[in-house]
């Protein structure tokens, strides 16, 4: 096989990956009362974390500012997460989860964790691929 065919493959499988991990994904998230943009943000959320101001999360989630700011108020609104001034720059604005974020967090990841399709690979497995998958997302910064 070429490597055209090669990398057609790859970019097939990790559509089909990303299309398992979101229907796995999808109960936890509506359990929660969530959207999938919401849940994204969520997860990006680190409570053990230093803050990352909204337009850092937008450039996380390949999305325009606004739109942050919108799925932001929503999670506010739900109490999950509040938004404050950086604590380095009061002028950047960061979003912060609560206590009851902190919680709806650890649910999603605990139930994304458990369906994990990842599960059927060994530790050195999921090292290797995540080695792999980091060269590839890191070569690639530039264009995302």
């Amino acid at each position: 096989m070429g490597t055209h065919e090669t990398n057609a493959l790859l970019v097939e499988q990790l559509i089909d990956l990303n299309s398992l991990v979101a229907g796995m994904t999808k109960a936890v998230v509506e359990a929660e009362g969530l959207n999938e943009s919401q849940a994204n943000l969520l997860w990006l959320l680190d409570p053990g974390a230093e803050p990352v101001s909204l337009k850092q999360l937008a450039v996380r989630l390949k999305c325009d500012p606004s739109n942050v700011t919108l799925i932001s108020a929503k999670l506010e609104e739900k109490g999950l997460a509040v938004r404050a001034p950086h604590p380095a720059d009061g002028r950047v604005r960061t979003l912060v989860l609560t206590k009851a974020g902190k919680k709806a967090r650890e649910r999603v990841l605990a139930g994304a964790y458990g369906r994990s399709p990842f599960r059927v690979l060994g530790e050195r497995d999921q090292q290797q691929l995540h080695r792999l998958l980091k060269k590839v997302l890191e070569a690639s910064e530039p264009q995302r």
